[in-house]
């Protein structure tokens, strides 16, 4: 039995169904926007897209209980709002470490699509970058 059998379990089939599209959607767009960081054209924009991205996926991992997902939503969101207040902090550490969390949550969408367990958190976004 694997983590979406538990899902659905404990909660209706289409809660779960709508949270694994939307998972899915945002962890499609998080790559992209983040290497678009590099670029000051559009940083601006990139920053509260990523920031809108990591704040919906904090909230529906909450809501589902999945506090792994939840947890590194809440350090990327940060990340983002700290970036709001100063866009020209954008670094390739930063970008780097974004690119992290968008790959564990990739890999994350992934395992709940096949009802695997999830993995533990790469040990390297726990060094989240100043």
């Amino acid at each position: 039995m694997g983590i979406r059998t538990e899902l659905e379990r404990e909660y209706d089939y289409d809660i779960v169904d709508e949270f694994l599209d939307h998972f899915d959607i945002m962890t499609e767009a998080m790559e992209p926007a983040i290497v678009a960081l590099e670029s000051e054209r559009g940083r601006k924009e990139r920053i509260n897209e990523l920031f809108r991205i990591f704040h919906n996926i904090k909230s529906a991992a909450g809501f589902l209980k999945l506090e792994r997902i939840q947890l590194l939503a809440e350090l990327a969101e940060e990340m983002m709002a700290r970036l709001r207040e100063e866009p020209s902090g954008v670094d390739a550490a930063k970008v780097d470490w974004l690119l992290l969390v968008s790959d564990q949550m990739r890999r994350w969408y992934e395992e709940i699509a096949a009802d695997s367990a999830l993995e533990e958190t790469d040990p390297k976004i726990l060094q989240m970058p100043e």
